[in-house]
């Protein structure tokens, strides 16, 4: 509080400014300014005035519960707290939250509608957003105010205001994958330009291993007696730092005979380097993507992303008759769920399922069989 004079054409007069803040949350506040006080007096009874108004005005704020930027703030303490998420997604959540919300900040969480949350998701289309990514930001925004509900800093709600918003159905993308066949000419090609990444390429397809595990992967977790891989941390390209493997579990990959092999010449070349894989600048760099898309171009085969080598070595396994429940267990996957779909993308489930239907004529069948193979079945049978 405070009372301050001024002099104005000649003419001395008082501002009075109130700020009275919450003692139960401090993010709760009410000001009030007042000019153009003709005495000192006049100014006290005015401060009296203003300090009931916001009293009276917090009181109302504080029955209604903390503001939206003291939810999100005791919502990333809570996350944090319990280990709910990584440091780097914990700082994504709260980065796009901020963005997108700024405006929000100062109100009253208990205030924010429906409305507000779809003008906020439409701006986000209107400035390009994927429908994928806006769907995520709706489900962030829907955790943090159901969060701040059940622990009373939302008052005279029980329901999110996200609560009935549509955005439309996410289109499940086919998952890219290379054949067999493909996956051969990778390799070979690689190796025959003896491209610097063909041990990484050819690890990922022999270990299904994801991308940070590979370059984390050192000797000491090579298990030569009992063949066997020990999968227990992975490299954070953005924090630049070695944690945990994505399901926060260590898991056993087993040592085909064939990569036995590219262990036993990765080990020779290693000299006294305690990693398996070479120290690539451009890997260290989160470049793996971009330079498996441009090496697949150049020799002609589908463009994949890095991450599409793990699915290769899933999906191969599901053709070789490997139970659902073992590649589950190899590849660290904490249900079946992902796995559900590298195992339609094979169509195990399918194959052969309509050879029993038979129901074109006889003749016809033959007769797409001589178009087939450009070959006259019934005069080479005369003949």
């Amino acid at each position: 509080m405070a009372i301050k004079s001024y002099n104005q054409n000649g003419e001395t007069w008082f501002q009075v400014y109130v700020n009275v803040r919450s003692k139960n949350s401090q993010s709760l506040r009410t000001q009030r300014r007042v000019s153009g006080v003709k005495t000192e007096r006049e100014a006290e009874r005015e401060e009296i005035k203003l300090i009931r108004e916001c009293e009276r005005e917090l009181a109302e704020k504080e029955h209604q519960g903390a503001t939206w930027e003291a939810v999100v703030e005791a919502w990333e303490k809570f996350i944090a707290d319990t280990h709910r998420t990584n440091e780097i997604t914990r700082s994504d959540y709260i980065g796009a939250i901020d963005k997108h919300t700024f405006s929000w900040k100062r109100r009253l969480a208990a205030e924010i509608t429906p409305s507000d949350v779809r003008e906020v998701l439409t701006q986000m289309k209107a400035q390009g957003r994927s429908l994928s990514y806006r769907n995520k930001i709706k489900v962030v925004l829907n955790r943090v105010f159901t969060f701040g509900i059940e622990n009373g800093l939302i008052r005279g709600t029980d329901r999110s205001p996200t609560y009935g918003i549509q955005l439309g159905r996410i289109e499940e993308k086919k998952p890219e994958i290379l054949s067999l066949s493909e996956i051969r000419t990778l390799l070979e090609e690689a190796r025959r330009l003896e491209h610097r990444w063909y041990p990484v390429w050819a690890m990922a397809l022999l270990t299904g291993m994801r991308n940070g595990e590979l370059y984390a992967l050192q000797w000491a977790d090579v298990d030569w007696e009992n063949d066997v891989i020990s999968v227990n941390k992975s490299y954070n390209c953005r924090a630049r730092s070695v944690k945990c493997t994505k399901s926060g579990h260590w898991r056993s990959v087993p040592i085909s005979s064939e990569l036995r092999v590219l262990l036993q010449e990765l080990r020779a070349t290693a000299g006294d380097r305690e990693h398996v894989l070479p120290r690539l600048p451009s890997w260290k760099e989160g470049e793996q993507a971009e330079i498996l898309r441009q090496f697949c171009e150049g020799i002609g085969l589908p463009s994949v992303k890095f991450h599409t080598l793990r699915a290769c070595f899933a999906t191969q396994l599901i053709r070789n008759g490997v139970p659902p429940i073992q590649i589950q267990k190899i590849c660290g996957w904490k249900d079946l769920k992902t796995m559900q779909r590298y195992v339609r993308l094979a169509a195990i489930e399918t194959k052969g399922a309509t050879e029993g239907l038979k129901v074109l004529p006889a003749q016809e069948v033959a007769a797409k069989v001589v178009h087939l193979f450009g070959r006259n079945v019934q005069t080479e049978a005369k003949a």
